[in-house]
């Protein structure tokens, strides 16, 4: 009986035994600049877009209305809920080491820049609605202020305004 032909070539090494050497892992290439910078630029969008959504979802949530019909256009007081910002400040952060993994070093650089400049308007917008809050109420409520009349009485020897 013939010998079958050789199922590996004969000019191939052939390693078997302790002499195996370690499995050949190619090196993972870093994201090309051109993608990297693109796909930066469009999640900074999807970020910016992301934070002005938690924000208004934060004005909805204090019950304000831009498309009342009964408005009675009276002063319309801001006062979004700082947490959905910061919730969204932290998804953007929590990102960051995604796209580490791909590979894209600029676009984890700008995620975390971004992240960490929405979670820092949180808190300052959070910190600025607490100081207004606190310091700025009027000793008392609803007062109306006098309507400016300029040629109400005046104390005796002032000059008369705008002269």
């Amino acid at each position: 009986m013939t010998d079958p032909a050789p199922q590996w070539p004969t000019d191939h090494p052939r390693f078997h035994g302790p002499n195996v050497p370690p499995p050949h892992r190619p090196a993972r290439t870093w994201l090309h600049p051109v993608g990297d910078v693109a796909l930066a630029v469009g999640l900074l969008v999807v970020d910016g877009v992301a934070a002005l959504a938690a924000f208004l979802l934060g004005i909805d949530f204090h019950g304000w209305k831009p498309f009342d019909p009964g408005a009675d256009n009276s002063a319309v007081v801001l006062r979004p809920d700082w947490l959905y910002v910061g919730i969204a400040g932290g998804v953007v952060l929590l990102t960051a080491p995604l796209l580490y993994r791909l590979r894209a070093l600029v676009t984890t650089c700008v995620q975390v820049l971004a992240g960490l400049i929405v979670v820092g308007l949180a808190v300052a917008g959070a910190q600025y609605d607490q100081h207004r809050a606190t310091g700025s109420a009027p000793s008392v409520p609803y007062a109306p202020s006098a309507p400016y009349d300029p040629g109400a009485a005046q104390a005796p020897g002032a000059a008369p305004y705008g002269r």
